[in-house]
């Protein structure tokens, strides 16, 4: 499931929280959805639920926009809350929902002015949600905090003694929500080469802020004030040289258990996912470095005070009026005219076509040769332009010519085929009209009852829909509380787990001391804590400390191999790094059993057949041990496994890697590793590749 967002920003100076916040989130909605054309502008004056339809975005992007503005204010005037929301639903079914809560306080509060954002993803989405161009705007504006700490979208500096002392008291401050990710410098700074390094460090480092705006700040220590630094955070707190920590809220630098919490990063690491062409860190990496900050503050970020304040404004949801955007209703309004319009049309049109038949029956020769002289003599008379093409009065009847004419031209605006030339035609396209306006009126009649009970059930349905979304607001939140009960009871566990080992080993070692006087090397039972992600395993692999392993395997070639294993943290839900760690355990164990001469049997497969017992093991259905005849034939499948190693195993500096292991909950596009077990010349396994499927038959 994609993460959400959420940036808790203190404002100290800036004036009313509440005025600030609806004054940026409009400026951002006028951004995104630029009022173009006929469009209409996302604007939300009073409080209420507007529905603006499809917009397009200004990047082209069409969606179902809803906006929401609630208030909320105590009876004593002393707390002032708002709430502006917007839902985007695009075209393949996706929502997004932001939410910008702001409230003031002026008595009996934890705040004084504060702006909280969340971005909720859709559920099934495949991205986390990134922090929203308002929230740059709101902390390049003014000044947000973080109980005292400053949140700013840049590196921030850390330079003397001063300035390391209240580092570590934001560091050690029980309040804090947004994590410290403190930059250790490069070299010592002596000369004007380690200048010039830290200054490219410090520009390396810059691209980092980005997607974790609002949930961290970042400071790089100079060389004097690293030192200053490691002496004052205590020990196993501090970093080395060139690292990155992130340092989490609620630290504890007395707990040992503690210090896991807090991530290393070593310059190795960041380095290797450092992109010199783009001047920025891979994908990858930015995401691991972002994803901690954020994943914290989405799942621990509110106090009482601000779920309190959340809870009274959803709760005005189905109290607010709905409001429509104008282009809407203006286009249901030109449809209704539309209908009646040719509704009208039939009507006259068959009204006339009924009375010119009449008419045509009726006609008298005698009577139309008396109306034709006396058309031809009242057309002497008044001036008529053609005695052929406009219609007279019957002889004798000159009085009448003050409204014969107009009522004609009135008749033939509405039946321009319908000519009368005598009073009786004329009483004909009279009867014609009153037949239209009757079917006029009679639409417009059908029209609006139809509106009426249209409105009625849309009233009804909308009640009903904001009614199961608050209950299904109530139970994602249930639902969220109890994932977040249920990581917390797995923390404990783990930590349980890792105390339990701690304390065996320690007795173990207080019995060797009774027993012989001196306490010899335990067991490496603790190697079976497993990573918790790929990046620790390459780390592991790399750096001091798992010298046990590495002296039997290795990675044949760590800088080609780094972005492949560093993407497979990406690749599902599923966690592959304590798996692939096991399979590293269980090629150490095998050749470590070879050396020893517990196992002599064979190759791995027969290893893991009948393991020795105290060595590590997995199931044999893991290993592969060879590839298909397809594989081999197929020059860019052979050639994706030609993996290099060193040329003491084999002069060409590579060689064919066909054996495997593959994660039992994987699929055909799943990671694998590849190996070689080098057993006559260096005794050592060489690791040649992790990371996604190589391509095969399946995979095509």
């Amino acid at each position: 499931m994609a993460r959400g967002y959420r940036a808790i920003l203190e404002l100290e100076g800036a004036g009313s929280a509440v005025q600030i916040a609806d004054r940026i989130f409009h400026e951002w909605a006028h951004k995104k959805y630029p009022r173009t054309g006929s469009s209409v502008r996302v604007e939300c004056d009073e409080e209420g639920i507007y529905r603006f339809g499809e917009l397009t975005s200004r990047r082209g992007e069409r969606a179902e926009v809803t906006a929401t503005k609630m208030t909320e204010t105590s009876e004593d005037n002393h707390y002032e809350r708002q709430l502006l929301e917007m839902v985007e639903r695009t075209s393949d079914g996706k929502q997004w929902t932001m939410r910008v809560y702001a409230m003031h306080a002026t008595k009996e509060s934890n705040y004084d002015q504060v702006v909280w954002i969340e971005v909720t993803p859709p559920r099934k989405g495949e991205w986390d949600a990134k922090p929203p161009a308002l929230v740059r705007d709101l902390i390049t504006e003014g000044h947000c905090r973080d109980r005292g700490m400053p949140l700013s979208d840049s590196l921030q500096s850390v330079i003397d003694e001063e300035q390391v002392e209240q580092l570590i008291g934001w560091i050690r401050d029980d309040r804090r929500r947004a994590s410290v990710v403190v930059a250790a410098p490069l070299t010592d700074g002596d000369d004007s080469d380690a200048l010039e390094a830290e200054f490219r460090w410090k520009d390396i480092l810059r691209s980092l802020t980005k997607d974790s705006l609002g949930c961290a700040s970042y400071f790089l220590l100079t060389p004097e004030a690293y030192r200053e630094f490691c002496a004052r955070i205590g020990q196993g707190c501090a970093m080395p040289k060139g690292s990155l920590r992130t340092y989490l809220p609620g630290f504890r630098s007395d707990e040992p258990a503690d210090r896991l919490r807090h991530r290393v990063l070593t310059a190795g690491t960041l380095l290797r996912g450092y992109d010199e062409k783009s001047k920025r860190f891979r994908p990858e990496l930015s995401a691991i470095i972002a994803r901690t900050p954020c994943e914290y503050l989405w799942e621990n970020g509110l106090d009482k005070e601000l779920r309190r304040a959340q809870a009274l404004l959803d709760k005005k949801r189905l109290t607010v009026p709905t409001f429509y955007p104008l282009r809407e209703t203006t286009r249901s309004v030109e449809r209704l005219d539309e209908k009646v319009r040719q509704r009208v049309a039939e009507s006259l049109s068959a009204a006339a076509s009924d009375m010119g038949g009449l008419v045509e029956g009726a006609r008298d020769p005698v009577l139309e040769k008396r109306e034709e002289e006396a058309l031809r003599t009242s057309g002497q008379e008044v001036g008529v332009r053609s005695a052929t093409s406009e219609s007279a009065p019957q002889c004798g009847e000159s009085s009448h010519l003050a409204w014969y004419e107009p009522l004609r031209r009135l008749i033939r605006r509405f039946l321009p085929a319908f000519n009368p030339r005598s009073h009786t035609e004329l009483e004909s396209g009279v009867t014609a009209l009153e037949s239209g306006l009757d079917a006029m009126n009679d639409a417009h009649a059908q029209l609006a009852q139809k509106r009426n009970e249209l409105e009625d059930e849309l009233r009804v349905a909308e009640e009903l829909l904001e009614e199961a979304s608050h209950q299904s607001q109530e139970i994602e939140a249930l639902k969220e509380e109890k994932k977040a009960l249920v990581d917390q009871l797995l923390e404990v566990q783990q930590e349980r787990e890792s105390l339990s080992k701690r304390n065996r080993s320690l007795e173990w070692k207080a019995r060797q001391h009774e027993s012989s006087g001196h306490a010899t090397e335990p067991d490496d039972s603790w190697l079976a804590d497993a990573p918790k992600s790929m990046s620790e395993l390459f780390d592991r692999m790399t750096q001091q400390g798992y010298e046990t392993v590495t002296r039997y395997v290795e990675l044949s070639a760590p800088d080609s191999m780094v972005d492949d294993i560093l993407a497979i943290d990406d690749l599902a839900e599923n966690h592959y790094a304590p798996e692939f760690w096991n399979y590293i355990l269980v090629l150490r164990d095998y050749m470590r059993a070879r050396e020893t001469g517990d196992f002599t049997n064979g190759d791995l497969d027969r290893y893991l057949a009948c393991p020795p017992e105290g060595y590590f093991r997995c199931g044999p259905g893991h290993h592969k041990r060879n590839e298909g005849r397809t594989v081999k034939r197929d020059r860019k499948m052979r050639l994706e496994r030609m993996l290099p190693v060193p040329i003491e195993v084999d002069s060409r500096g590579y060689i064919e890697m066909w054996t495997h292991f593959a994660p039992p909950f994987c699929n055909q596009k799943a990671p694998r590793m590849y190996y070689y077990a080098d057993t006559k010349k260096t005794h050592k396994v060489y690791i040649g590749y992790i990371g996604r499927h190589l391509t095969n038959t399946k995979t095509n």
